[in-house]
């Protein structure tokens, strides 16, 4: 082989594991839950509006948002449970947050269209009458700068799976 051929073939497997690198693949969530709690009748999810009213969930862009939604839906209906839109046709609400640290920068003229690099991501169900929390889920994660690409698109696969991996938690 030409030397051009093999140094364009080692540079596209260099970017290649860099990007495998970055994706959640053995990543796990911190998750804690109500143990009284009867998971079994869960089958409707109603996923919550983020509110803005806080300088973290501000910083983050109604996209991102709606990324984010989408890969906790379709993890969830992979997993073989319903989303609906009224609470009301819920077993249980599914809310979450995504918390920037303190060390992100993030530029002042704008915002919500500013990346944010590492956070954590809070993922609760909450039970509809009581309105309390049964199940809690914790993610080191990141917003990427690039999220239409294919690498961020399987990068919020994998990190909606490792988060929910563990709900409906298993009776002991």
């Amino acid at each position: 082989m030409p030397l051009l051929v093999v140094q364009m073939l080692f540079v596209y497997v260099l970017l290649l594991l860099g990007a495998c690198a970055q994706l959640p693949t053995t990543a796990s969530a911190t998750t804690d839950y109500d143990h009284s709690y009867d998971f079994s009748h869960v089958h409707k999810i109603a996923i919550q509006p983020v509110p803005k009213d806080t300088l973290a969930t501000m910083m983050i862009s109604d996209a991102q948002i709606a990324r984010i939604d989408q890969a906790l839906s379709a993890e969830l209906r992979r997993r073989g449970f319903e989303l609906v839109a009224s609470n009301a046709a819920a077993d249980i609400f599914l809310s979450w947050k995504f918390v920037p640290q303190e060390s992100t920068e993030v530029a002042t003229y704008d915002p919500a269209t500013q990346p944010l690099v590492k956070g954590m991501l809070y993922v609760t169900m909450i039970e509809p009458l009581s309105l309390q929390a049964v199940w809690r889920a914790s993610f080191q994660s990141d917003l990427r700068d690039q999220p239409e690409t294919d690498a961020a698109a399987q990068y919020r696969a994998a990190a909606a799976e490792a988060i929910l991996a563990q709900f409906p938690p298993t009776a002991p």
